[in-house]
């Protein structure tokens, strides 16, 4: 019985060493909410810049009713997060 189970964490370990260390190998926004008002934004926002898994900005706002949405970068709201984003960076 020690032998199977050595053989199966073998197999564990060799299949997940070809694995990304997080399972964000794609665009996490697909739709975006059309409008939101500020007031019902509970954290900051998460802002992905493109990359090699994705091509496109990503803004992910989360809401007062623990709901993620994401938000358009070219809409008004989007650039203002972008633009204040990029003022803390300074």
């Amino acid at each position: 019985m020690n032998s199977v189970t050595a053989f199966v964490a073998c197999l564990l370990i060799l299949g997940a060493q070809g694995q990304p260390g997080s399972k964000s190998n794609k665009c996490k926004c697909y739709s975006y909410i059309g409008r939101i008002s500020p007031k019902l934004i509970k954290a900051e926002p998460v802002i992905h810049y493109p990359s090699i898994f994705c091509p496109h900005t990503e803004i992910i706002v989360t809401t007062k009713a623990d709901m993620k949405k994401c938000v358009n970068p070219e809409s008004p709201l989007g650039r203002h997060i972008l633009k204040n984003h990029n003022k803390k960076e300074l």
